[in-house]
């Protein structure tokens, strides 16, 4: 075999061949990055608006769920204003007609059930691992006792809290006078409405790359909710209103005496 008859690559072969795969590797680890930095933003949106209002809502559902007719005194909510490391700490007592996130044990012992009368209550304490936050804690008690606002079993519900801060507006009015403190054996009614502002800092999940969106890297939220208790709520606790079950047509005969004596109540009260 003469040496002509040899064939191999060149050099400028082999170049250009590992040009071609380098740049074909740019473009993979290119696409890994932006798949990482969307996979961060997405995340970090998600959190972003989900993790505020979650929260919100589980405290709208327990205050629209109010067991108005269910107590024999006025023991029903009570809201202290307080503060924690020079932020917003308030705390949230009330009973609740809702199902139990804790299941309890029936009476024979042998079952758990998820009761629909339950004492709910709302903490914050430190952080134990990041002192600069709070952490908010909900209370849940199956049992409703002679004290309605202590004792129970206490979930956490994030632990990244900024300030809690809840407001009380005594009676509808075109600008609302809010209260830091309500308890409802004091006062022997209901709130109007309620305003509560949370604040809060999500936890991003940042590459370096993600850090040039700014919206998927906020930290630190704030989110207002105002929720209003309905007239016929306020009306039926005001004045102990148990539902007369026994009648002919027991819903039709409700709604209408209900709607009665509401309307009576108003126009001599002048709302």
């Amino acid at each position: 075999m003469t040496r002509s008859n040899i064939k191999a690559f060149t050099l400028l072969e082999v170049l250009i061949s590992l040009a071609i795969m380098g740049m074909v590797m740019a473009t993979v680890m290119q696409t890994v990055q932006q798949t990482r930095m969307a996979v961060d933003a997405i995340h970090n949106i998600s959190e972003t608006e989900s993790v505020g209002p979650r929260i919100l809502e589980q405290l709208r559902t327990d205050i629209e769920n109010l067991a108005v007719s269910d107590v024999v005194d006025y023991k029903l909510l009570k809201g202290e204003d307080d503060t924690l490391i020079g932020a917003g700490a308030d705390k949230l007592d009330l009973i609740v007609n809702r199902r139990s996130y804790i299941p309890a044990l029936a009476n024979d012992g042998n079952r758990l059930l998820h009761p629909y009368l339950n004492e709910v209550g709302y903490r914050l304490k430190q952080n134990p691992l990041r002192s600069d936050f709070l952490e908010l804690y909900r209370r849940e008690d199956t049992f409703v006792d002679d004290e309605p606002f202590r004792d129970g079993s206490y979930s956490l519900v994030y632990d990244r809290i900024v300030s809690l801060d809840i407001r009380y507006a005594k009676r509808p009015d075109f600008d609302l006078v809010w209260e830091d403190y309500w308890d409802t054996e004091v006062e022997e009614a209901l709130p109007f409405a309620l305003e509560i502002y949370l604040e809060i800092e999500v936890q991003p999940r940042r590459s370096s790359e993600s850090l040039n969106i700014i919206e998927a890297n906020r930290a630190r939220l704030s989110f207002t909710d105002i929720i209003h208790i309905p007239e016929e709520k306020r009306w039926r606790f005001r004045h102990h209103y148990q539902p007369d079950r026994i009648s002919d047509d027991p819903e039709e005969a409700q709604d209408e005496q209900l709607e009665n004596e509401i309307a009576d109540d108003n126009s001599a009260s002048g709302f």
